[in-house]
This record gives C-alpha cells, sequence and structure tokens, in this order.
C-alpha cells in the first residue's frame, strides 16, 4: 500500500513518514512506522487531531535544553505519546552552529566558510560522544521496547540533527544510499519553502547591527545541502559500513540491529 510521505500540519511544515523505501533483502521500510518532523511545539488542535490515526507513541526530541525551553512540545490527549529528551548536543557541550558562525567574522560574510561550520556539525554528530551515545540508546529502544513504534524523531527545523539520525536508520535497515540521501534532501521541498527562507535570513540582518552578517553567508545555515550529509556518511563508509559504525561508534549489537530490522522491514 502507498502512503503519502508527507503529512500536511498547520503547526510544522516538514513532518512525513520515512517508511516505505527499499531496503536489502528485496525486504522494504514499512510505513507507519517511522516518522521525522521540525518543532512541534506550534501544533494546533487540528493537527493533533490529523495525527491521531498514526498512533505515535513515542517521540525523541533531539534538541538542546535551551530549544526545548523556548518551544516545548505539547501533545494533548489521553493518548499522547511518550516525550523522550535525547539532545544530540547541549548548552553544556559548546556553542551551536549559529552560535559559531555570530562569533567567527570571516563566516559572518564568506558563505564558504560558513558552510564550511555548518558542515562541521554534520561531523560532530557522526564522532562526538554525546550524539554517538545518543544514537546507542535509540536502537537499544527500538530493538527491546514494543511501546517505542511508531517513533517520531525531531529537532527544529527537522533537517539537521533529524536528517542524520534517520539516514543513519535509513542506512543501518539496508535501505540504498541514494535513497538515503534523496529522504535527507526532501527537506528542502517542505522547510525552506514553508519557512520563508529568505525572510528569515533578512530578517536576521535587519536586526543586526549594519554590516555585521551578510546574507548570503547565512544562507548555508538555513538550507539543505547535499554536501552535509555526504560528510557525515563518508564517516560511516569509513567504519565499513552502517552495521560497523554503528557497532564501534554507538555499541550497537548485532543482534539489537537484527531485532530492529525484524521490526520495521516487511
Amino acid at each position: 500500500m502507498q502512503h503519502d510521505r508527507h503529512i500536511p500540519l498547520e503547526g510544522a511544515s516538514n513532518f512525513r513518514d520515512f517508511g516505505g523505501y527499499r531496503a536489502a533483502g528485496g525486504r522494504s521500510v514499512k510505513w507507519r512506522r517511522l516518522y521525522r518532523s521540525d518543532r512541534l511545539s506550534e501544533l494546533s488542535d487540528g493537527d493533533h487531531a490529523a495525527l491521531a490515526p498514526h498512533g505515535i507513541r513515542l517521540v525523541y526530541d533531539l534538541r538542546r535544553d535551551s530549544e526545548t525551553a523556548a518551544a516545548p512540545t505539547r501533545w494533548p490527549g489521553e493518548a499522547a505519546p511518550e516525550l523522550v529528551r535525547s539532545p544530540l548536543f547541549n548548552d553544556d557541550t559548546g556553542p551551536n552552529t549559529f552560535q559559531r558562525v555570530q562569533a567567527n567574522e570571516a563566516a559572518r560574510h564568506d558563505p564558504a566558510v560558513s558552510r564550511e561550520i555548518m558542515a562541521g556539525m554534520y561531523v560532530r554528530m557522526v564522532t562526538e560522544p554525546q550524539p554517538l551515545a545518543a544514537f546507542g540508546r535509540m536502537f537499544a529502544r527500538l530493538a527491546e521496547d514494543d511501546a517505542a513504534l511508531p517513533v517520531l524523531f525531531h529537532c527544529s527545523g527537522g533537517k539537521d540533527r533529524t536528517g542524520v539520525t534517520c539516514a543513519l536508520i535509513l542506512s543501518a535497515l539496508g535501505v540504498a544510499r541514494e535513497d538515503v540521501v534523496a529522504d535527507f534532501m526532501l527537506t528542502q521541498l517542505y522547510y525552506d519553502s514553508a519557512a520563508n527562507l529568505g525572510q528569515r535570513v533578512s530578517q536576521i540582518v535587519a536586526e543586526a547591527d549594519e554590516g555585521f552578517w551578510s546574507e548570503a553567508a547565512l544562507r548555508p545555515i538555513f538550507g539543505v545541502e547535499r554536501g552535509y550529509i555526504d560528510k557525515a556518511l563518508a564517516h560511516v563508509d569509513a567504519a565499513g559500513g552502517a552495521e560497523a559504525f554503528l557497532a564501534q561508534r554507538s555499541r550497537v549489537s548485532a543482534d539489537t540491529l537484527d531485532r530492529v530490522r525484524d521490526r520495521l522491514l516487511d
């Protein structure tokens, strides 16, 4: 059965099902088990009603504590899913990407420099202890807990932290690289246009002192580029593929991955 991948909502533009892809061995990722989104703090009552048939039981919030405090997720109703805080980075682990660009005069005016800082965040997600440990916990729960599915992963834009998390899951399930990247790049359709990227960047420039920012240098932070996910997945490839990477870096056993595949693959 074919399902609509994108779920249009009033309060989130990048909410979608990332199932349905073909996997290794003639199998395919189950629909209506895996979801991804941007922040959920603006969901309306109508949005929650639209999501009810999807039966989401677990929500992983990948944002920093400060982001969650500023835009908390509230999911009303008796059938509300369990909300799990699982920040890939936190406020005590260093500045976020926007702050890194803000502190770098060259990056504030040169898109090549800001793009490199942005790409560095993708590398940190697959090399630093906190995100690697978070991935390990996620896979362990997906393997063991009947109440973990359907599951939703989200951050603020649903593009960077969520993008890497979903790419790792799809890669571990045996989805072809081009489909993994294509799923990542779908955010170009839903997040950029709906969030009115140009207006957001222009507003930041307008609120700063004259000459502090260049619009061109800000765009790599808010955009979605294949080079970003390629940077992260290059480290997965260097480890010998998703299974070896997760075993070496996140302590995900082969048995755990087998159970995850049994739950998520047709």
